[in-house]
């Protein structure tokens, strides 16, 4: 059976990821669609609006034959190590093809750009202006070294930026993109839900997913303020330096900014920097909160959880685990062969059931959900 991967979110399932679920299926009529799915935790450094089990439900509700999940850290990481980490899993897995949207649509310009940011002058260029502008985002430093040496401009768009990253990462996957023009949007489809605008959420939802939707209470860093608070509070400069992507300027500004705030909120406000993103500020405080330091980021994740899954997505699960070169766990409790990151990967669990309110013994409990 071939497989076709899709690295998402999830964050939640609207319409425009079933546009691409269609779209799969028109194109590759004979192949098992399997997402790779953040965990509990998503690239822009929040905590999902709903857990990994139900976000997968509803994924194969509108179509999607099984669903993996991308684990923490990898889920919780920047572009680069977002994508190799999803990348990994599904070479893993034997992907045949590996489908994403793009804002350019063209596959020709997104693997000139790969390539080219692969090579070794891009990458000294890059090392180098890293070094002497500090004060820049390091988005904008790689889009001045692209337009450098090559007179041209990196394609703008955050899609395009993953698509990139996957390009990097590809292996002997074969790519397919397509031209992102649906309205649909992830952040407003949270908006709604956390504020409560059920009529617009259903707008923007799949039919078959808003009945999940509807009887879950959606979670957000908020949640977990007094822990943030607390865990900065109690901080040094030098402590947080040792974790992933946390310089000594943003560690200052973090801990400065803690004890003059009384909300999540207000605490990103005043930490708010023109060197730091915002998704880079809520990465860096997730990553102090779960010790997460640079070498968990760089290693290959070794395993996968099966989430959930329809009858052929459990052919699909059948054969990966025959033939694949990754550790597929189907419960929880079943993780002794890869402890080290099941455990690690535990702990943003673990977080979440905090802000949702349950008993974080409660992950030993899951078990796919098989329609």
């Amino acid at each position: 059976m071939k497989i076709c991967a899709v690295i998402a979110e999830y964050n939640p399932f609207h319409n425009g990821h079933l546009k691409q679920i269609e779209y799969i299926k028109e194109t590759l009529p004979d192949t098992a669609v399997v997402a790779i799915m953040s965990g509990n935790v998503v690239q822009r450094g929040e905590l999902t609006v709903l857990d990994k089990y139900t976000r997968a439900h509803s994924a194969v509700l509108c179509g999607v034959d099984a669903v993996l999940e991308l684990p923490y850290p990898w889920c919780g990481g920047s572009a680069g190590y977002f994508a190799r980490g999803a990348m990994d899993i599904a070479k893993g897995i034997g992907a045949d093809y590996l489908c994403f949207g793009s804002e350019s649509g063209d596959i020709e310009e997104l693997k000139l750009c790969a390539d080219r940011m692969k090579s070794k002058e891009y990458t000294e260029l890059l090392d180098k202006l890293t070094r002497e502008e500090q004060n820049i985002p390091y988005i904008a430093l790689s889009r001045s070294a692209y337009n450098e040496l090559y007179n041209s401009e990196i394609p703008d768009g955050a899609n395009n930026t993953l698509a990139i990253e996957y390009l990097k990462n590809i292996g002997d996957i074969t790519p397919i993109t397509y031209k992102r023009t649906f309205p649909s949007s992830a952040t407003a489809a949270r908006e709604f839900y956390r504020n409560g605008l059920m009529k617009d959420l259903k707008n923007t939802v799949p039919s078959e997913a808003y009945g999940l939707y509807e009887w879950n209470i959606p979670v957000s860093n908020d949640c977990i303020e007094d822990i943030i608070l607390w865990r900065l509070c109690n901080a040094s400069k030098e402590e947080l330096c040792r974790y992933a992507d946390v310089d000594l300027g943003m560690a200052s500004r973090l801990i400065s900014s803690a004890l003059e705030s009384e909300s999540y909120d207000e605490l990103m406000e005043k930490a708010a920097a023109k060197k730091y993103t915002n998704s880079r500020l809520r990465r860096c405080i997730l990553n102090i909160i779960l010790s997460t330091e640079k070498d968990h980021l760089e290693a290959k994740p070794v395993y996968t959880t099966l989430l959930a899954a329809n009858e052929k997505g459990c052919k699909a699960i059948k054969q990966i685990k025959k033939q694949g070169s990754i550790t597929v766990i189907t419960k929880p409790a079943d993780h002794s062969e890869v402890k080290e990151q099941f455990e690690f990967s535990a702990k943003a669990d673990k977080l979440f059931l905090i802000a949702k309110g349950q008993k974080t013994a409660d992950i030993f409990k899951n078990k796919p959900v098989i329609l």
